[in-house]
């Protein structure tokens, strides 16, 4: 890939600009400094290592959203307990498809029968607030232990999905259907 800066080495090779001091000889070595290759200095930059997120009685907390709904989960350590609005799990979530939703992040990093969930949720329908449940409960499992973030953020269960109802437009019956048109 040619750059801009790879064409001014070029330059310098055949001496088009000869009043300029002692450069590279090789063109790679311009494109080092390019815009694009910035990314590579950053990615070798030391990270700050993380580090368990826990309240003073060993809690982690973690925070989600879809659609109007948005929940809020803490995690301790416990025999597998998993409470959503103060009710277990099974009578909250009647299908199974959500129940299963709700406890993938668990399965997925093993810790099904080791921690103890509350998730506090609000607003929405039932799919909407099992759906904010998995970021939510992703997030607090992260700030637990901080191995589980890898597989979780693999897996895009720590994102929020971000997307909404569309508005009805005027003239429309919905967002997007109108009325049929009849020739006779």
């Amino acid at each position: 890939m040619r750059t801009h800066l790879s064409k001014f080495a070029d330059e310098i090779n055949t001496g088009a600009l000869a009043g300029m001091s002692a450069t590279p000889s090789k063109a790679d070595e311009f494109t080092r400094y390019d815009r694009i290759n910035l990314f590579d200095f950053r990615r070798t930059l030391p990270q700050k290592e993380r580090e368990p997120k826990l309240d003073a009685k060993g809690r982690a907390w973690g925070f989600g959203k879809r659609k109007a709904s948005q929940a809020i989960a803490n995690v301790r350590a416990g025999t597998g307990r998993v409470m959503v609005n103060g009710k277990p799990l099974i009578q909250y979530f009647h299908q199974p498809y959500q129940r299963y939703k709700l406890l993938k992040p668990l399965s997925l990093t093993s810790y099904t029968c080791l921690l103890d969930v509350n998730i506090m949720v609000k607003g929405g329908g039932t799919t909407g607030q099992a759906e904010a449940c998995v970021p939510a409960l992703a997030r607090a499992l992260q700030s637990y232990d901080i191995r589980a973030r890898r597989p979780l953020k693999y897996l895009k269960m720590l994102k929020n999905d971000p997307r909404r109802v569309e508005r009805k437009k005027p003239g429309l019956q919905k967002a997007r259907k109108g009325q049929v048109y009849r020739r006779r």
